[in-house]
This record gives C-alpha cells, sequence and structure tokens, in this order.
C-alpha cells in the first residue's frame, strides 16, 4: 500500500506558554514536518513558543530548489531570524538539523548576543563519501571558476587573433559569439544534472504512516555549493561562544559522524550524543527528543542576552 505524502509547508509554529523562543531550520530537500515531534516535545518540556522553518525555495517548486543556491538559505535565514528577534523578547536558542544545523551554526556565529544556545542534529560538517565530496568540488570549481575562466580567456585570444589577422567586425562578432555560446550550452548542461535523494523514513501522524514533502532529486550544482557552507561552519564552530548541543545519529550515511564528533570534542564547554542505531534522520527518533528539549530548557534559563 502507497503511504500518503504530506502536503508541503514552510512554517511550523507551536506557541508556548513560556517566556523562551526557539527557531530550528529544516534540512535540505524537504520541510519542516520531519521536525514537528521534536518541536512538540521542546515546547512541552519548556513552554517556549518553537517555530521550524524551511530553508528558501523548499516550498515544494522543483525548478526554484533546483535553482537554489546555498547563500540563498542563509541569506533569508538571517531575515527569518531577524524577524524572529523583533516578535518579541526574552532568550532565544537557535538550531537545525542537518544542512539547518550549519544554517543555524552561522547565524549563531554573526550574531551571538541575541542567542542562548545552539542546536545542531546531524550537522553535514563534512559528508560521510569521499566520492560525493569529490563530485561536489568538480562540479562547483568548474561552474564558477573553469568554465566563466576559460571563456574569458578564449574571448580574449580570438579578440587578439582577429585584431592581428584583421578580420572584419562581423567575422570576429561571429567568432567570439560563437564561443561564448559554447561555454553557455557547457553550463546549461551541468545545471540540468541532478542527482537522487534518499526520502528518509515514514511519520506517524494520528496513527497513520504518511511521508514528508521531500524533493526526489536535487540539481548537482545546488549540491556542489553546498561545499562552502560547510567549510565555512567548520571554520565558525571554533568561535561559537554559546552552549551547543550536537546530536549524532550512530548509523548516519549521510554525516562523517566521526569528523563531527571529533569537531564537536574541540569546541569548549558543548554536549555530544550519538544516539545508537540512529539514522541520519535523528530527530525523528524518540530517543532524541529528551535529549534536545532538556537542552533548550537549560539554555533558556541562562543569562539572557542583552537586546542590541
Amino acid at each position: 500500500m502507497e503511504l500518503r505524502t504530506l502536503p508541503w509547508t514552510t512554517e511550523i509554529v507551536l506557541r508556548g506558554p513560556g517566556p523562551g523562543r526557539v527557531l530550528f531550520f529544516a534540512g535540505f530537500g524537504s520541510g519542516p514536518e520531519p521536525l514537528r515531534d521534536l518541536a512538540e516535545a521542546v515546547r512541552a518540556h519548556t513552554g517556549a513558543t518553537v517555530v521550524v522553518a524551511s530553508l528558501a525555495h523548499h516550498g515544494g517548486s522543483t525548478p526554484d530548489f533546483y535553482a537554489s543556491r546555498s547563500w540563498h538559505y542563509l541569506e533569508a535565514a538571517e531575515r527569518r531570524f531577524a524577524a524572529f528577534v523583533d516578535e518579541g523578547e526574552g532568550p532565544i536558542v537557535v538550531g537545525g538539523y542537518s544542512t539547518g544545523a550549519l544554517v543555524a551554526l552561522l547565524l549563531t556565529a554573526r550574531a551571538p548576543a541575541r542567542v542562548s544556545g545552539l542546536v545542531l542534529v546531524s550537522p553535514v560538517l563534512r559528508l560521510s563519501s569521499s566520492e560525493r565530496q569529490l563530485a561536489a568540488y568538480t562540479v562547483m570549481s568548474t561552474y564558477y571558476a573553469v568554465l566563466p575562466a576559460t571563456m574569458l580567456g578564449t574571448v580574449a585570444a580570438l579578440a587578439w587573433y582577429a585584431r592581428s589577422r584583421r578580420w572584419k567586425l562581423h567575422r570576429s562578432a561571429l567568432a567570439v559569439m560563437g564561443s561564448v555560446a559554447m561555454f553557455a550550452s557547457a553550463a546549461v548542461g551541468l545545471r540540468g544534472l541532478t542527482v537522487p535523494l534518499a526520502p528518509g523514513g515514514p511519520l506517524m501522524r494520528d496513527g497513520e504512516e504518511v511521508l514528508p514533502a521531500h524533493f526526489t532529486r536535487a540539481s548537482l550544482i545546488t549540491g556542489s555549493t553546498l561545499v562552502p557552507l560547510q567549510l565555512a561552519a567548520r571554520w565558525r564552530l571554533r568561535q561559537i561562544e554559546r552552549p551547543v548541543c550536537f546530536v549524532f545519529g550512530e548509523r548516519d550515511t549521510t554525516v562523517d559522524v566521526r569528523f563531527g564528533t571529533l569537531r564537536a570534542a574541540e569546541t569548549p564547554g558543548a554536549e555530544l550524543h550519538v544516539v545508537p542505531g540512529a539514522p541520519h534522520r535523528v530527530a525523528t527518533d524518540a530517543r532524541c527528543h529528551p535529549i534536545v528539549a532538556s537542552f533548550v530548557a537549560r539554555a533558556l534559563a541562562g543569562p539572557v542576552p542583552p537586546r542590541q
């Protein structure tokens, strides 16, 4: 029997009676629904208002998703965080799952004065597969550096050749246009390359097994732009001066868990939890919920950073 797929949504808002507030960012390729149970557990334990926001261009449109880049995610998250700060008073905890965890980390590094704690669930500090990492680096360098540089070099060489051979203007223009069209076709071809995305397991909703909304494929160009996001997050992690909670799934096949635990151990005062037998989507594992909820409660109870 085919499972029902939940409709796309871009944000979940769970109002709590307490003054604390929590902003989570969902992962790459899906919406906020996989984090709903975790958000419910945090609200129940802390009384905080919990918001789970999607990454930019994750509203169900495949062309929009294919055209998205990692900097779009960070820019949109910064705007959502700024609005979240203005929505009320009290301490704020920021967190995220997978790529959303990297976005939350970079937000905290940029605006530490407004964050009381940081939750990183399955942060993709480095991919588990060296082959996928290599492919991402190769595509990124080819698309953003090699193709433009080669095209400019070719046009410059044609211009020099045309001048030295005294080509007529229309002949020179045709040669340049032909070269530009060739490189543009190569760039468009790269943009059309896609890779499959694993949908993850089903969720339980009112006693029914359902699937969260999820893109089945991703643009290889889009995926390649996640690499600099990972590099920036690894560098900025050393500068985080707020309480941090890391949660990994022991059987995560997406994230290099060993690398992540080493980075967590190097982060002063950080909590590290590895859930036995859990996959990449450890946020849906019930054992993850009390870990995060307890950390959020302690972070919200700590000193409130001053509003700036």
